[in-house]
C-alpha cells in the first residue's frame, strides 16, 4: 500500500487524481513522464524555470518512436526548427524563465512541492561528459541540489521521492569489476581512483544520502537506476542495455505506488531483454567476461531488472518505441 491519496474526491464528489511534482519536468525524459503519468491517472505538475505551452511546443519530439517511413527525417526538420526557435523565443521574452530553482531558497520550493503525492526529481546535469560541466557543477547542481530538493520534499510532507539515478552508478560504459551478469544492484559501485565519474560517483552518494533520510519512515524513496530512457542501444558501449518508452513510463509509474514498509530502494530500469538482431548477448558474455558468473537468460539484458519486478511490480513489455538519439543531443 502507497501513500498516494487515491480515492480522495474534490468537491463535486469525483475522484481526485494523485498529484506528481516532476523537477526538470520540461526536459527530454520529464517530457515523456508527464505524458505517460497523464495517461496513468497523475496529474502532473512542473517544477522548471522553463515551462508552459511554448515551451512544450519547442521541446517536444514530434514522431518520437514513428518508424514510418520518412517519419524519421520529418522528426529531425522539426528537431533543427525547434533549436532555432527556443532562443528566439527566448530574447523576445515570448519564453520567460521562471523562479524555479532547485538551488533557490528552500521554503520557495517547499511552498511549489504543497499538496503533492509525490515528486520525481529529474533536473540536474543529465550527461556524465556534458561539454563544459566541471566536477564543481555536478557536486553543486546534482548534489546538492537533490539535498536541497529532496529536503523541501520532506518539508512539504511529499510521501513518496523518486530520484532519477542512473546506472552510471555502476561506471557502466567502463566496468572495474564484474563478479555476475547481469548487474544486480549490489554490484560494485567504482570510486574516483578506478576510473569512476564525477557524475557516476554523485548519484551513488545521493542515494546513500536519500537512504539515511528515509531511514525514519518519514518519507519514502526510490532510487531509479536508469540507462539509456527512451533510446535503443546499438551497441557495447553501455552493454547493449535500451529501455522504451514504454518501460521507461511504467517503471516510474510503479515507483509513484511504492509498496507498504518500504522505506527506500535502489532498482535498476530497463527492458528486459536484448533485440536479438543487434547482440548475441551470450557470445558477447562469453567473448569479454567468461570468468563472470553468468545468470542472464537467454538473450537477456545484462543489468538485472529482477528487484523491480519483484518489489515494485515493474513489468517490462518487448516491441516499445525510442527516441533517435539525434533528436535529442
Amino acid at each position: 500500500m502507497s501513500h498516494v491519496r487515491v480515492g480522495a474526491r474534490d468537491g463535486a464528489g469525483g475522484a481526485l487524481s494523485p498529484v506528481v511534482t516532476i523537477t526538470g519536468g520540461s526536459g527530454f525524459l520529464g517530457q515523456l513522464l508527464r505524458v505517460g503519468l497523464q495517461r496513468e491517472g497523475w496529474e502532473v505538475r512542473v517544477f522548471d524555470p522553463y515551462r508552459g505551452p511554448l515551451v512544450n511546443l519547442v521541446r517536444r519530439r514530434w514522431l518520437a518512436g514513428d518508424e514510418r517511413r520518412g517519419a524519421r527525417r520529418a522528426a529531425r526538420a522539426i528537431r533543427r526548427a525547434q533549436l532555432r526557435a527556443e532562443p528566439a523565443l527566448i530574447r523576445t521574452r515570448a519564453i520567460r524563465r521562471r523562479a524555479d530553482d532547485i538551488l533557490g531558497e528552500r521554503s520557495s520550493i517547499t511552498a511549489a512541492f504543497a499538496g503533492s503525492d509525490a515528486v520525481i526529481h529529474l533536473a540536474g546535469i543529465p550527461h556524465p561528459h556534458q561539454p563544459g560541466a566541471t566536477d564543481a557543477d555536478f557536486l553543486r547542481v546534482n548534489y546538492d541540489g537533490s539535498v536541497n530538493v529532496l529536503e523541501a520534499a520532506r518539508a512539504a510532507s511529499v510521501p513518496t521521492f523518486v530520484f532519477a539515478s542512473s546506472a552510471q552508478v555502476y561506471g557502466i560504459n567502463h566496468l572495474a569489476r564484474v563478479d555476475e551478469l547481469p548487474l544486480p544492484e549490489d554490484a560494485h559501485l567504482p570510486l574516483p581512483a578506478e576510473g569512476q565519474t564525477t557524475y557516476g560517483f554523485l548519484k551513488g552518494a545521493f542515494e546513500r544520502y536519500l537512504a539515511g533520510v528515509c531511514a525514519d519512515g518519514s518519507i519514502t524513496g526510490v532510487a531509479l537506476r536508469l540507462e539509456y530512457p527512451g533510446f535503443r542501444s546499438m551497441g557495447p558501449e553501455n552493454l547493449y542495455v535500451s529501455t522504451s518508452i514504454e518501460n521507461t513510463v511504467a517503471g516510474f509509474a510503479c515507483a509513484l505506488r511504492p509498496p507498504a514498509g518500504l522505506r527506500f530502494g535502489a532498482f535498476n530500469l530497463a527492458d528486459a531483454h536484448v533485440d536479438p538482431e543487434i547482440a548475441d548477448v551470450q557470445a558477447y558474455i562469453a567473448r569479454r567476461w567468461p570468468y563472470a558468473r553468468n545468470r542472464v537468460a537467454g538473450n537477456g539484458s545484462l543489468m538485472s531488472t529482477e528487484r523491480a519486478q519483484q518489489v515494485l511490480g515493474y513489468r517490462p513489455v518487448s516491441g516499445g518505441r525510442y527516441v533517435d538519439a539525434s533528436l535529442v543531443w
